[in-house]
């Protein structure tokens, strides 16, 4: 089976102070709703239990799938973690085999900025005062199609 993956990052993103912001969220589920993708966490929340929880509670308020899963730590950066998931990604939680047929990375951190070959193409910069705008929904909605 083909599936869209978002690598998701959760502050300035999603939360935009201490809450996960419910608009953010909506336009979140508006880009899953248009290209069934799955998301997997590459948020530094990835790291804390009862934060991916937290992800998973608010994904689950609004009819988001549950997470795909999340990076590691090995690299040097998140474009690192990032292409080391990919390459690990083996079904080992999932029923029938998957295989990705398009990624994009949403995060208010310029990781086309950190690595422009490998990440254009395939990344949506947020704002740590706005996260994810109905702007943000159509571009990742365009680079997931």
């Amino acid at each position: 089976m083909e599936m869209n993956i978002i690598f998701l990052d959760i502050d300035g993103v999603l939360c935009l102070g201490r809450e996960i912001d419910k608009k953010c969220l909506q336009n979140l589920k508006a880009i899953v709703d248009a290209t069934s993708a799955r998301i997997v966490l590459s948020s530094s929340w990835r790291f804390f239990p009862k934060s991916r929880a937290k992800v998973e509670s608010s994904f689950r308020e609004v009819g988001i799938d549950s997470l795909l899963g999340w990076t590691g730590s090995r690299g040097k950066s998140r474009v690192d973690e990032i292409y080391y998931w990919m390459k690990d990604f083996d079904n080992k939680t999932i029923q029938e085999d998957i295989i990705i047929k398009n990624w994009i990375t949403i995060d208010d951190m310029d990781l086309l900025k950190l690595d422009k070959k490998r990440m254009e193409n395939h990344f949506v910069l947020t704002t740590l005062v706005h996260g994810i705008t109905e702007q943000t929904v159509k571009e990742a909605i365009l680079l997931l199609s």
